[in-house]
């Protein structure tokens, strides 16, 4: 059966046999054949079976597996063939004399040393150019370095920002870190050799004329020293030291060759590593960035959802009249502020009679939809709804078209036709714009009212008709009654009970939900594509006077729509929305120059006020909207007296 035979250093034979399984060589005693040469690793190599033979397979050791005299990863082991780590020699199944005077010839020690030292340059050098960390890479130079040079202990200092020199690695030939007080080195000839960037070596420094001065020398009796820079691009970046304080004559010439050979790799490995450490630290920089990019376009959607769902929230709850409080289910009036409540209350009271109601308004704010709640939950709800524009028509053919015609009352009336008093019979007749018909129009009006029958155009016979007028002006009736524009007999027949509708400046509360109400139909009518606001749209919409009232915000609904994907961001609002500041800044002349603590409180009562306003009074809520703490916000309402309103 094939063996291993470890030959000892006191020629005693050490016999090992070889089976199927693998047997592990190193310095540590869990592998099967432990040896104690300190320049083998603690897992050095392995002996195994492949293909019926047998052949030693390198563990990756720092010094290297040799077989025969020459290094290898992997080689076929032949009776006789000698393993050799460090000193260490173990031959397979036989020992061969004549091999092993061939691995030593007597002659040519210092050729056999050389050779040596170039192999374990050759590893050195690998295993520095394979490892990337740099703690274990300043272990690594130190521990070749204290191998090859056979030293006591090694340092790799390295300049520091102020161009000093700190503590890298410290090693010592058990390959043990140094601690505590063997940490003390000859600073002074490190730092000559960082600031020359020559190499020192003395065989007996206590002795060397040229350390006479250097008292660090002679208090820690240092008897071999080697000095060397690590130079990277011609700058010297570092020193390894390496000393021996009991042996005279330890370094020589060879020594600073193989040095500065290992030094070359060294700085190449350190430079390597340093690289690696910024480029991976640039990655964690990248990756850190994706992450707060990901955390917050998440906050972002939580915020876009968030406001989809609080929007439809107050939508739905408004709906109902435990909400609004009123007597009547309102839901086709969108709304919550104190303006429009209290319209929709004083709408309570107005409902269930049949009196004439007049409905007072701009243009846009929806006062067709007061008439329409008006008929669709008062006593006339069974019957018809008829509505016209006054200001859209003429005054002959709205004749025509209130009180009908005859055939041939004029030309193309080839048949009869009942005008919209007879349609509306036992119903409501909703008469919007009614400040714009003509005197003429308005006295014929009132006859109708006053005697409860029409007669139609080209007609004689009188139609009776019974049907609940509402009326709708955007100008104001009694102002107009003073002017003389307006009948005063009729103004007060129309205006039995009168209804305000706010303008949506005066609610801007209610934007949020109109928006919802508005997106959400759309949504529909494109097949129930949701659509949301991107963060910051809600703010523009809610921040406009809006002039042309909820008309105006229905139309910037559908071109927001008309513009976007499923998120509608600010970029697609009109110009006149986007560039809206409405803040009260207080007036000057041109050339006058005011005073900025008086302008920055008027912005920012306005803004706080907006705020709170917005968010029913919630502080929290109000100073997250204005990026400021809560704190710094309640500050702000005590300096400049601001109320808060009630929630």
């Amino acid at each position: 059966m094939p063996k291993l035979i470890l030959l000892t250093p006191d020629g005693s034979k050490v016999e090992y046999p070889l089976g199927k399984d693998a047997v592990w060589i190193g310095r540590s005693r869990e592998n099967a054949l432990p040896i104690a040469d300190r320049r083998a690793s603690r897992r050095h190599c392995r002996v195994e079976t492949r293909n019926g033979h047998h052949v030693v397979v390198d563990e990756g050791s720092a010094n290297g597996t040799m077989v025969n005299g020459q290094l290898v990863q992997v080689r076929a082991l032949d009776a006789g063939d000698v393993i050799q780590i460090g000193t260490t020699r173990i031959f397979y199944d036989r020992v061969d004399p004549g091999r092993t005077q061939e691995l030593e010839p007597p002659d040519d020690d210092e050729a056999r040393r050389e050779r040596t030292d170039l192999l374990r340059l050759q590893r050195t050098a690998r295993a520095l150019n394979s490892e990337l960390d740099r703690r274990r890479l300043f272990e690594l130079i130190l521990d070749h370095a204290i191998d090859i040079l056979r030293a006591e202990r090694g340092f790799l200092l390295l300049r520091d920002e102020q161009g000093g020199l700190e503590f890298a690695g410290s090693r010592n030939f058990a390959g043990e870190d140094v601690e505590g007080s063997e940490l003390d080195i000859s600073r002074s000839l490190a730092h000559r050799v960082l600031d020359e960037g020559e190499p020192v070596c003395a065989v007996n420094a206590l002795e060397d004329e040229r350390f006479r001065d250097v008292q660090s020398i002679s208090i820690l009796g240092l008897r071999s020293v080697i000095c060397f820079p690590l130079r990277e691009r011609e700058e010297v970046v570092g020193v390894i030291y390496l000393d021996n304080r009991l042996a005279r004559r330890a370094f020589g010439p060879a020594d600073m060759r193989m040095l500065e050979a290992l030094g070359d790799h060294a700085a190449v490995a350190l430079r390597n590593a340093r690289l690696f450490a910024r480029a991976d630290e640039a990655r964690a920089e990248l990756e850190e960035a994706r992450e707060r990019v990901e955390a917050l376009n998440g906050r972002l959607e939580q915020i876009v959802r968030g406001q989809s769902v609080e929007l439809e929230e107050l939508r739905g709850a408004f709906r109902t009249r435990k909400t609004l409080d009123t007597k009547y289910d309102y839901a086709e009036i969108i709304g919550r502020s104190p303006a429009i409540l209290q319209t929709l209350r004083l709408l309570d009271r107005v409902v269930d009679s049949e009196v004439p109601v007049h409905v007072q308004g701009e243009s846009g704010t929806g006062k067709e939809l007061i008439a329409r709640a008006i008929h669709r939950h008062g006593p006339r709800k069974s019957g018809p709804f008829v509505s016209e524009n006054c200001a859209a028509l003429t005054e002959t053919l709205l004749e025509s078209e209130l009180f009908g015609y005859v055939k041939g009352a004029f030309t193309g009336a080839d048949r009869p036709r009942k005008g919209l008093f007879e349609l509306a019979h036992q119903g409501t007749l909703f008469l919007d714009e009614v400040g714009d018909m003509s005197p003429n129009m308005q006295r014929k009006l009132l006859r109708v009212l006053q005697e409860g029958e029409v007669r139609r155009v080209g007609g004689v016979e009188p139609v009776k008709v019974d049907v609940r007028i509402v009326t709708a002006s955007n100008r104001d009736l009694r102002e107009m009654v003073g002017t003389g524009e307006f009948r005063e007999d009729l103004f007060y027949r129309l205006r039995v009970l009168q209804i305000g509708m706010p303008p949506l400046r005066e609610r801007l509360e209610d934007v949020p939900l109109l928006v919802s109400h508005f997106l959400d139909r759309e949504a529909l009518r494109l097949g129930g594509r949701p659509i949301r606001l991107a963060p910051g749209v809600l703010d523009l919409l809610t921040a406009y006077d809006w002039p042309g009232n909820v008309r105006e915000l229905e139309n910037e609904c559908m071109r927001m729509v008309a513009l976007s994907g499923e998120i509608v961001e600010p970029d697609v609002l009109s110009e006149q929305i986007r560039g809206h500041v409405p803040v009260p800044v207080p007036s000057g002349k041109p050339d006058e120059v005011r005073d900025l603590n008086a302008l920055v409180q008027v912005i920012e009562t306005a803004e706080i006020q907006k705020a709170l306003r917005l968010h029913d009074g919630n502080k929290t809520k109000a100073a997250d909207a204005l990026c400021i703490s809560r704190f710094a916000l309640q500050r702000k309402l005590e300096k400049y007296g601001i109320e808060v309103p009630d929630a």
